[in-house]
């Protein structure tokens, strides 16, 4: 929680100041015409600062000759062309569907540093309901052009970093870590990546501030004039000795660009490979006021750390910390915060202590010249996850009924906080459209109830509002919190399929989309059967359309007699088959004759499914009479699908 204090705190201090940051993209500003292209407004300081990332079109081709380049490397000083030699094996280009950045190896087995902009796909709207989800087919490229598939071991947007990992062949070069800690102002330091698709570019410059704190960032980053542009994103900054000091994250049109020191990077990576995922301290307050010298002159006190809010009920609270109170130690260390870059060390200090440890503040507390001393002492926690606001996407997941037009989140004390919430019961409303735009629910609304029966968090939402679904309610009774009213209205599903009935065919394994598969069904109004291989099903069995969903033993579909049975009853009936990524070999396994239909897979199995047929067409979706299959590539797709499946049923009758 601590790490939202600069943002929180706008709320709590009751007024709103602009960060001198542009403002990081919008996802329809990422995605037009293949580029980055913000043109806001920026404070004197950054003006025109962005994310480094460079975007793909999805029909721009990259004009730059890669060959060409490496061939024909332009010319440097003697001491820069050195410095090529020793880093350029340790960096690589990173590539995925829609963007190229760039990143540099740690470990000689594959471990890869880079930003997680650079593989997050919540920028590129592929797994918009899901700020953590990554892309999925990440390529990275060595200097020697050997290409590998990689994996996201962990990534954070903020801080900006984010641990791949490749299987390499062979042991790896990797580069010469520094220390952020002995970067001065002033230093020359270089800048390597792969800006615009061309690798093996290196910029000069020097570093102009060590701890600047103007961006809104969760840590300090260094500024420097070395040229940052689009595709040196997760690059290295290095200094004379070709030595890593940071990771390049910020860059713009005005020679200022942003890195992350590799000290707090190096923290990360440590998280990553131990939990996944950054996961941070927590001891419920928060702070944002530097004892600076005026302050402390009216404070009465030398130095120390005010703080600002603490959470009620919680942890801190319970311990005896209060508002107003100036903390002066922590663990028996003198702590002190006269400006924001130290108010920011020991935010980062705090955050990466070990969870569940325990911390002893000593605070002062009472009036200027009369204050007492107070010892609190209290155990860490883990924070919750960050709630979007600003610029920043957050952590939190969107529950989504797309058929009912309705999304929302999770809780948390931070969402309380920031939109003024009384609570921290419901869950909070954050996409409208269709029925719910109907029903008169708006963003920001708090779902208190689902019938008669109070809401606690996320969990509860689902199980009650599925509960009506799954029985065709034709009225759901919602209760809404707005601001300091109680709305009552209600949703009136359209159930579009409610006389369907649909065999649901499902591996034995978790099946990455099975939810939302689920959700989008009994929204609908379908009646489910579900089946699974081994399962022995009559002939009788009436249905109006069969479902194979992918998953873990997929492959397993494709030979169970009575999984094959019910594909072929289906197409006997002439009813809709439906397929999700490698589920649908399983139906040219079931009835050869339909070799002759086009069909798609997922590309893990697209060598099984060339086998059987020559109609492979490798298109995200694709129909061809009863058939409708997909790649499942990504969530955007499977709802594409979906429509398309069901439009398919509604045709069929």
């Amino acid at each position: 929680m601590i790490r939202k204090l600069f943002i929180i705190v706008l709320f709590l201090a009751g007024s709103v100041c602009l960060f001198a940051q542009e403002a990081p993209p919008t996802k329809e500003e990422l995605n037009k015409d293949g580029a980055n292209s913000t043109e806001d407004e920026m404070t004197e300081l950054i003006e025109n600062a962005e994310i480094t990332e460079e975007i793909i079109g999805e029909e721009k081709e990259n004009p730059i000759d890669e060959n060409q380049i490496d061939e024909e490397p332009a010319k440097t000083p003697d001491a820069e062309d050195t410095l090529i030699k020793k880093i350029d094996p340790g960096v690589v280009e990173i590539k995925h569907e829609q963007a190229i950045g760039s990143g540099f190896i740690i470990s000689s087995d594959g471990y890869i540093m880079t930003n997680g902009h650079v593989v997050a796909s919540v920028l590129y709207d592929y797994e918009e309901d899901d700020p953590k989800a990554t892309a999925k087919k990440i390529t990275v490229t060595l200097f020697d052009n050997t290409r590998y598939q990689a994996k996201v071991i962990g990534h954070s947007l903020d801080p900006d970093v984010a641990l791949i990992k490749i299987e390499p062949r062979e042991p790896l070069t990797t580069v010469k870590l520094g220390n952020s800690d002995n970067v001065k102002s002033g230093q020359k330091v270089y800048a390597y990546g792969s800006p615009g698709g061309m690798k093996r570019t290196l910029t000069a410059g020097i570093v102009s501030n060590t701890e600047r704190t103007d961006l809104p960032t969760f840590t300090k980053v260094i500024q420097t004039d070395a040229s940052i542009n689009p595709g040196n994103s997760g690059g290295p900054l290095l200094n004379e000795e070709a030595e890593v000091i940071g990771i390049n994250t910020y860059g713009g049109r005005t020679g200022i660009g942003f890195t992350i020191p590799i000290n707090f990077v190096l923290v990360l990576k440590e998280h990553y490979l131990k939990y996944g995922y950054f996961k941070r301290a927590d001891f419920p307050f928060f702070i944002n006021s530097e004892i600076y010298d005026e302050m402390a002159q009216v404070l009465g006190v030398s130095e120390g750390i005010l703080i600002d809010y603490v959470v009620p009920d919680s942890p801190a609270a319970k311990a005896g910390l209060m508002t107003g109170d100036i903390m002066v130690e922590l663990n028996g260390s003198h702590v002190s915060a006269k400006d924001k870059a130290q108010m920011r060390d020991f935010t980062w200090k705090l955050s990466t202590m070990e969870i569940g440890s325990t911390v002893k503040l000593k605070v002062l507390r009472g009036k200027k010249g009369a204050y007492s001393e107070h010892l609190i002492t209290g155990k860490l926690l883990e924070d919750e996850p960050a709630v979007e606001y600003a610029y920043q996407f957050g952590e939190l997941k969107e529950l989504r009924y797309d058929d009912l037009g309705l999304g929302v989140k999770r809780m948390t004390t931070a969402t309380s906080l920031l939109y003024r919430i009384p609570t921290l019961k419901g869950v909070r409303v954050v996409r409208v459209n269709g029925i719910a735009d109907k029903a008169g629910i708006a963003t920001g609304d708090i779902i208190t109830h689902v019938g008669e029966q109070p809401i606690e968090g996320l969990d509860d939402f689902r199980a009650e509002l599925e509960k009506f679904l799954v029985k065709t309610q034709k009225y759901i009774l919602i209760t809404l919190q707005r601001g300091n009213d109680t709305v009552k209205t209600a949703l009136k599903p359209n159930y579009e399929l409610s006389d369907k009935k649909i065999v649901l065919i499902s591996p034995e394994g978790k099946s990455e989309y099975a939810e939302l598969i689920n959700r989008f069904l009994i929204t609908n109004g379908c009646t489910i059967i579900n089946f699974k291989p081994g399962d022995k099903k009559s002939e009788k069995l009436e249905f109006d359309a069969v479902f194979l969903i992918n998953g873990a033993g997929v492959e397993n579909l494709w030979s169970d007699k009575a999984v094959l049975e019910i594909i072929k009853l289906a197409v006997d009936r002439k009813k809709i088959i439906g397929a999700v990524g490698g589920a649908s070999i399983a139906i040219l396994y079931a009835d050869n004759s339909l070799a002759d239909k086009k069909i798609t897979t997922d590309e893990t199995f697209s060598k099984q499914i060339m086998e059987k047929t020559k109609k492979y067409t490798g298109k995200p979706v694709e129909q061809d009479g009863l058939l409708v299959t997909t790649t499942a590539f990504e969530k955007k797709i499977v709802r594409y699908f979906l429509n398309e499946f069901r439009n398919a049923i509604k045709g069929n009758e």
